[in-house]
C-alpha cells in the first residue's frame, strides 16, 4: 500500500510537526475496486464564505477495502487557537468519487481530539457508471441499464422532436428534447426534464414521471428499444417514427435550467446537493449563484454539515472536481428559496396548479407576513372546471379568470371587494395585484410555485397547502 505524505516545515529550517491520526470507512457492504484511492485532508474551516485552507493531505494509492487508517502531518506553527480545523475523506475509483464524509469531523482546536474515525456515505452522483454501478442490469420488462435512448419523433409544427433520455435502474432519469426546425429562439427549443420512472406490472409500459405537465408512457419493445404511447398510455397505430433506441451504454446529456428541490450540505469548502425527486447527489460548483445559496444556507443551518431543503433554478453539467477529473455537477443558475424542517419526503412529486391551495410565501422577493385579527391567510386557488381563481393577501377577497398552457399561465382582470385594508395589508394587497398582471409562466417543483414575469424574474413564490 503506497502511501504519500506532505510535511510542511516552520520558519527557520526547524520543522515543528505534529499529527492527526484516524479510520475512514463505510456501511455498505461492497468492495471497491483494488486501486481504489483514499484521499483525506485536514483544513482550516474558521471562514465558511472563503475556500478552506489546506494544512496537510494523504492519499493513499491502492486503498483496496475498508477500514482505512491514515495519519497527516502538518505544521503546528499555522494552528491559531480560535480557529476551527476539520478533516475530510473521499474514495476514488478511477476518475468517479464513490465514498466521501458528509459531516465536519473537527480536530486540534476548541476541545476537538487528535484522533478521528470518519464514517463515508455513497455518492450517488453521475458516478452510476463507476466500478461498482457500470454493469448493464437486467429489469423493467427486460431493459438493460443504465443506458441511453435516442431518436426523433413526430412533431405537428415543426421538423421533429429529437429526444436523449438517459435511464439508471435506480429508477432516475434524465430526458433533453429539441423541437427542430422550430421558429424563434433556439434556448426556446429544447427542454429538459429530471425526474424518476417507474415500470406498469400489467403491462411492457414504462412512465416517466417528472417536471412535465403530462407524465411519458412507453411501450418496452426490445432490451434497447421503447415506443411512445398516446396521451392515454395506448399504442399509436402509424408507420411514422415513434421509437428511441440505444446502444446499451449510457451517453449522458447536459441538463440546463430546471427547477429544482433538493437537500443541501455544506462541509469546509465543499457542498453537495441531493435532488428529491430522483434520490441524486451532485457536487456544487462554486459559481453562478452559489455565494447567495450559500450565504442563506449559513443563515438558516446552524448545525454545521446538516442537510437544509433548497430551491434553486440549476443545470447538471461536466464541470473539474475539487480532487480528480471533471464530474458531474450542480451550476446554480438561480438561487430562490430555503425551506428548514423540510425534508424530501414530500417533495418527489409535483403539486397541482389548479385546484390546490397555494399560500402565498413571498411577493416581489418580500416575505408575505402578519395578518389581521380573524382575517384569512394569503393565499391563492385556481380552479380547473371553471378557468377561475381566488386571491387574497386577508384582506379583500379578488376573482378573476386564468389561462395555463404548457408552462404559460396569465391571469386575467380581476374584481375585488372594497373594504379599506390596514396598513400593511394595503401594500401587499397592492404588490398580489402586480404581481398577477405580470404574471407569464410558472414552475412548480414539489409543493413550491414560482410565478415569472415576462422578463423571467419571480413575481410571486407559494407553497401548496393539504388541507385535511
Amino acid at each position: 500500500m503506497a502511501m504519500l505524505l506532505t510535511f510542511v516545515f516552520s520558519f527557520e529550517g526547524i520543522a515543528v510537526a505534529e499529527t492527526v491520526t484516524g479510520t475512514a470507512t463505510f456501511r455498505e457492504r461492497i468492495m471497491p475496486p483494488a486501486d481504489a484511492r483514499l484521499v483525506v485532508t485536514l483544513s482550516d474551516i474558521f471562514r465558511a464564505d472563503a475556500p478552506a485552507d489546506e494544512l496537510g493531505r494523504i492519499e493513499i494509492e491502492n486503498a483496496g477495502g475498508p477500514p482505512y487508517a491514515f495519519e497527516i502531518k502538518y505544521d503546528a506553527s499555522e494552528i491559531e487557537e480560535n480557529h476551527s480545523y476539520a478533516v475530510r475523506a473521499t474514495l476514488w475509483a478511477g476518475d468517479h468519487m464513490m465514498f466521501t464524509t458528509d459531516t465536519v469531523a473537527p480536530v486540534i482546536t476548541r476541545g476537538a481530539p487528535d484522533e478521528v474515525h470518519l464514517i463515508l456515505v455513497r455518492v450517488a452522483s453521475e458516478a452510476r457508471s463507476n466500478a461498482i454501478t457500470d454493469h448493464p442490469q437486467i429489469g423493467a420488462h427486460g431493459l438493460e441499464l443504465p443506458a441511453t435512448f435516442t431518436g426523433t419523433l413526430p412533431c405537428a409544427d415543426c421538423e421533429g422532436i429529437s429526444y436523449h433520455l438517459d435511464m439508471w435502474p435506480d429508477q432516475g432519469y434524465h430526458l433533453r428534447r429539441e423541437w427542430l426546425g422550430r421558429a424563434g429562439d433556439t434556448g426556446d427549443n429544447i427542454q429538459d426534464d429530471i425526474g424518476f420512472w417507474y415500470s406498469d406490472a400489467q403491462s411492457k409500459t414504462i412512465v416517466l414521471s417528472g417536471l412535465t405537465d403530462t407524465p411519458n408512457q412507453w411501450e418496452v419493445k426490445a432490451a434497447n428499444k421503447i415506443r411512445s404511447l398516446d396521451m392515454d398510455g395506448n399504442v399509436i397505430t402509424s408507420d411514422l417514427p415513434y421509437e428511441l433506441t440505444g446502444n446499451g451504454t449510457l451517453d449522458e446529456t447536459d441538463i440546463k435550467d430546471v427547477f429544482l428541490g433538493g437537500m443541501m450540505t455544506y462541509m469546509a469548502d465543499a457542498a453537495m446537493f441531493q435532488e428529491c425527486r430522483t434520490g441524486r447527489s451532485y457536487a456544487v460548483v462554486m459559481d453562478g449563484d452559489y455565494l447567495e445559496m450559500e450565504r442563506a444556507y449559513l443563515a438558516d443551518q446552524s448545525d454545521a454539515a446538516a442537510p437544509l431543503y433548497v430551491n434553486v433554478e440549476g443545470s447538471f453539467l461536466m464541470r473539474p472536481a475539487m480532487e480528480g477529473p471533471e464530474q458531474r455537477s450542480l451550476v446554480v443558475d438561480r438561487f430562490v428559496r430555503t425551506r428548514p424542517g423540510i425534508t424530501c419526503e414530500r417533495q418527489r412529486a409535483d403539486a397541482m396548479l389548479t385546484n390546490t391551495y397555494w399560500k402565498i410565501d413571498t411577493l416581489a422577493g418580500e416575505d408575505v407576513v402578519g395578518l389581521p385579527s380573524g382575517g384569512h391567510e394569503a393565499h391563492v386557488i385556481l380552479r380547473e372546471n371553471d378557468g377561475r381563481f381566488s386571491a387574497t393577501v386577508g384582506c379583500n377577497g379578488m376573482m378573476g379568470d386564468f389561462t395555463q398552457q404548457d408552462g404559460t399561465l396569465s391571469f386575467g382582470r380581476s374584481a375585488a371587494t372594497l373594504m379599506a385594508c390596514p396598513p400593511p395589508l394595503d401594500a401587499i394587497e397592492q404588490s398580489l395585484a402586480r404581481a398577477l398582471e405580470a404574471t407569464q409562466s410558472y414552475r412548480i417543483n414539489g409543493e413550491t410555485l414560482a410565478l415569472y414575469n415576462e422578463a423571467n424574474d419571480i413575481v410571486a413564490l407559494l407553497t401548496a397547502v393539504y388541507l385535511y
